[in-house]
């Protein structure tokens, strides 16, 4: 099996741990997911490490490509983290990333001109039954998963576009300088700048800590889907996340009333929807990685 491969498996594996730790600290009343995704942002500014590794401006449009992809994917993270502190971390996180993929196929062939093939459509059918029984399990997030899905998907395609244009380690970098901009423009509206201000100030320093902790999983996570987006195909790449979905929910299980916020809901019938809408998932997302 091709390295990209295994590459995505393991960012998927390190995401999942991601995925619940942000459970856990949005359970907190004082971190709203505004000052969340702020905060996950501005730690994007690591990347300036990779200047003196061969970073360079290649046009304007390319410029404002990265920028723009950086910056779905800051709009994608507030209402993703909408969705994880609304409901169950495993509902949450299925939606936006089937809705995802949804998205990304969608823009690929918008944009980078890809195709469907009749199993595609099949696939996307299977994965779109799949969240809409997980979908029943839990408090209704569909906007929100609406919302940030077509952000991840944008941003997804736009980060394709700037790989196939230059080198990886370029990409990364204008890609990340988007979204620390993006993270810096919402500052401007007073009520938000005082909303992210007052996180850090209230915020526990145990919080601070497992929040700076499980970024660094999360950046090498996302380190190496890229690198796995830019070996291989941007649309297969995503369609394995449904080995995420499988992590997050033993992840929860396991952790569950163990962690605070970690409170997977498995009464009755729900337990069984949540795995059949997985299956379902599992299924679609075999006929796209066919």
């Amino acid at each position: 099996m091709m390295l990209w491969f295994y590459l995505a498996i393991i960012a998927y594996a390190l995401n999942s741990i991601a995925f619940v730790v942000d459970k856990h600290l949005l359970s907190v009343p004082v971190l709203r997911p505004i000052s969340y995704a702020f905060w996950v942002g501005i730690l994007s500014l690591v990347a300036v490490v990779l200047l003196p590794m061969g970073v360079y401006w290649v046009s304007f449009y390319y410029f404002l490509v990265a920028f723009v992809s950086g910056g779905m994917f800051f709009f994608g993270l507030i209402f993703l983290y909408k969705a994880i502190k609304k409901t169950d971390v495993s509902v949450a996180s299925t939606k936006v990333g089937v809705l995802g993929v949804v998205f990304t196929y969608i823009f690929s062939v918008l944009i980078l001109k890809d195709y469907f093939s009749n199993l595609d459509v099949f696939g996307l059918g299977f994965m779109v039954a799949g969240i809409l029984l997980i979908g029943k399990t839990g408090k209704g997030v569909w906007r929100e998963a609406l919302v940030a899905g077509m952000g991840f998907g944008i941003s997804t395609v736009l980060l394709k576009l700037t790989f196939n244009n230059s080198t990886f380690l370029n990409g990364f970098f204008w890609t990340r300088m988007g979204l620390v901009g993006v993270s810096f423009l919402v500052l401007i509206h007073p009520s938000t700048r005082k909303e992210i201000f007052s996180s850090l100030k209230n915020s526990p320093h145990s919080s601070r800590f497992i929040f700076i902790t499980n970024k660094i999983i999360a950046g090498v996570g996302f380190g190496l889907l890229y690198v796995a987006i830019k070996l291989g195909n941007v649309s297969i790449v995503n369609a394995l996340l449904g080995v995420q979905f499988v992590f997050i929910f033993l992840f929860a299980l396991i952790f569950r009333n163990k962690i605070p916020g970690i409170a997977e809901n498995l009464r009755g019938v729900i337990i069984l929807e949540k795995i059949v809408g997985m299956i379902f998932v599992g299924i679609g997302l075999l006929m796209l990685f066919k």
